[in-house]
């Protein structure tokens, strides 16, 4: 088998630079203008590639359309982890008002560096939390657009504290301290994106990480010879799909010679790169690189591979002090798995090959997402990439789906690798499981992701006039417990609509958010007004469709009874209060359809379904 040369990011970033002392990391953004990905062993953490930019040497952060977040790994170190980084905001126009939540900067999601509205005269201010998505503290003083400051950030792993300093001279200076969040590790740097709707740009420079203070303070660029391997991180695992992973290399302060000719040195240079592949049960492979963008390497699935890459003279001997990385990697092998159940007990990050037929519910309307569901259970698949080709209808059925397990935000969600083709059937019947509040927030796990209904609920938000909006909560209630009725889907026509009044019966998908249990609500037609018993002794109206514009309500009592009608999107059109055992109501002025028509008497409630022709 010919094998070639991987050289890609390194999760353990190593630099072998004596002047540096306890620095792990220095970068200067010294690049061309454009893409930022890979150089100097950035890589993509998610989003789109290429979105993100440097430009004149500074990264650009943009809070707007661009959407791709990077992350640059370093040498995990135990204790305190300081990092650096000069920063500037664009001119906006106007004080920043904070509308929404833009933290930019981050370790591994923790020690997040938020931009947050001014407190006093200045243009915007900034906040550091030690987890949470938004600050937990303010600094103190405004700052400026177009003015740069230098961030200093401590995060000490053993409580899990981000401290923040801006434009310190030592240690000593005022800092912000974050809530404590317990133990953790860090071994990345990111910096975000997002799609604020403020258009933030913000320029970030001169970024150190060390283990002391003083390591950070002062930006330095190195003078060693350094090398990192980009594109890989250290034990990742790629899909069975794989058959050639992509080559980069990064190198500082050494000039590469030319081959040869023969695949040795020509001298014309400091050395050339020596590497070397360890592929499982095979020897190893060792190549004289002059290039850094050697070949791809040719992998197969179930095999595990490291690549060592060293920087050497010109005769083929270690530079003292020696320079070298290495990174670990392996290819991934497809699972049998029978069931959607099996597949929900599965372990997560691995690759499974679904081999029985499953049945398309729901097409969602971001990510390419889509809802399957069997006899045993449901799952979402999360296709933010669009792996999937083939165009399918709900109630289509699916073999051979291929993906890797996985979660967000405490859903669990199958990423697929593959276009498992043609559905293999067609125009099957799906069918709601009939859930109460209380058993699905008992045992949410047996429904997540499943076609459910849930009977006789009312919207706690509901007040005739109220209406749904796009990814928006909205709580609803049985009268004894309560659950979140969530509008997920941005092209559901429920999207604007009157949130019903009356009692209802929603059929949806179940769903979560970090604990927090949700039915999606999917379609108008998905949501049933309630037909309740009737309770008002007596309760009858006739004629039942209503023909002539009038209908006779009767009852036992003659007590004030007051008489509501309501379309099916839950909007009151008609209200009347009458008395008597039986009256006349005039629906003259109402347009034919089918309404519900709910009678109050007292503390009693009826309610019926009224059609009027």
């Amino acid at each position: 088998m010919k094998k070639n040369y991987l050289f890609t990011l390194l999760l353990t970033f190593s630099f072998s630079i004596i002047s540096f002392g306890q620095v792990i990391l220095a970068e200067g953004f010294d690049y061309a203008d454009g893409s930022l990905v890979p150089n100097g062993g950035w890589a993509r953490e998610g989003g789109t590639s290429g979105d993100f930019q440097v430009v004149s040497g500074e990264a650009v952060v943009q809070h707007g359309t661009p959407s791709e977040d990077v992350k640059l790994a370093f040498t995990e170190i135990s204790g305190s982890v300081y990092v650096a980084f000069d920063f500037s905001v664009d001119d906006l126009g106007a004080v920043y008002s904070g509308s929404d939540n833009e933290y930019f900067a981050h370790l591994d999601f923790k020690a997040r560096v938020d931009i947050v509205p001014p407190s006093a005269n200045g243009d915007y201010s900034i906040g550091i939390s030690s987890a949470a998505s938004t600050a937990d503290v303010i600094w103190a003083t405004d700052l400026i657009f177009g003015t740069k400051y230098r961030a200093l950030i401590k995060y000490d792993q053993d409580t899990g504290t981000a401290s923040l300093w801006i434009d310190p001279s030592s240690s000593t200076d005022t800092s912000i301290v974050g809530a404590e969040d317990g133990a953790n590790s860090v071994k990345e740097f990111e910096l975000r994106q997002s799609d604020s709707s403020e258009n933030e740009t913000i320029r970030v420079d001169n970024l150190m990480i060390g283990q002391t203070f003083d390591d950070v303070l002062v930006f330095s660029a190195p003078t060693e010879p350094s090398l990192s391997i980009a594109g890989v991180t250290d034990n990742q695992v790629f899909s069975p799909e794989t058959t050639e992973v992509p080559v980069s290399l990064n190198i500082n302060n050494f000039t590469l010679s030319g081959d040869d000719g023969s695949g040795n040195s020509d001298g014309s240079g400091d050395g050339y790169i020596k590497g070397t592949l360890q592929e499982s049960g095979q020897q190893d492979d060792i190549s004289n690189q002059f290039s850094t963008t050697p070949e791809n390497i040719n992998v197969n699935p179930g095999s595990s591979y490291t690549l060592i890459a060293e920087l050497v003279d010109n005769d083929g001997n270690s530079l003292s002090p020696v320079v070298s990385s290495s990174v670990s990697f392996s290819v991934a092998t497809y699972s049998q798995i029978a069931s959607l159940a099996d597949l929900r007990t599965a372990t997560e990050g691995n690759y499974y090959d679904l081999s029985n037929e499953v049945v398309l519910t729901y097409v969602g309307s971001s990510r390419n997402q889509k809802y399957i569901q069997d006899a045993s259970g449901a799952i979402l698949i999360d296709d933010n990439d669009g792996i999937i080709t083939t165009s399918y209808n709900v109630g289509d059925g699916i073999t051979g789906i291929q993906g890797k397990l996985g979660s967000f935000g405490g859903v669990l969600q199958f990423i697929p690798q593959g276009d498992p083709g043609n559905a293999t059937s067609t125009g099957n019947a799906i069918s709601a499981q009939v859930v109460t509040i209380g058993d699905l927030t008992a045992n949410f796990e047996d429904y997540e992701s499943e076609w459910i209904t849930i009977n006789d609920v009312s919207f706690s938000d509901a007040d005739g006039s109220a209406v749904f909006g796009s990814g928006q909560n909205y709580d609803i209630t049985d009268g004894t417990n309560t659950l979140v009725f969530r509008t997920a889907f941005s092209n559901a026509d429920l999207i604007g609509e009157i949130i019903p009044s009356s009692s209802a019966n929603i059929t949806g998908l179940a769903s979560e958010f970090n604990g927090t249990f949700q039915i999606f609500g999917t379609s108008l037609a998905d949501i049933v007004l309630g037909i309740n018993n009737n309770i008002i002794e007596g309760f009858g109206t006739y004629p039942n469709p209503i023909s002539n514009g009038k209908f006779v309500l009767s009852t036992s009592s003659s007590d004030v009874k007051q008489v509501s009608i309501y379309n099916v999107l839950g909007k009151k059109v008609f209200v009347q209060n009458v008395s008597g055992t039986k009256s006349d109501i005039d629906v003259s002025l109402i347009t034919s359809g089918v309404y519900i028509l709910k009678v109050t008497e007292g503390n009693k409630t009826a309610t019926s379904k009224l059609v009027i022709k």
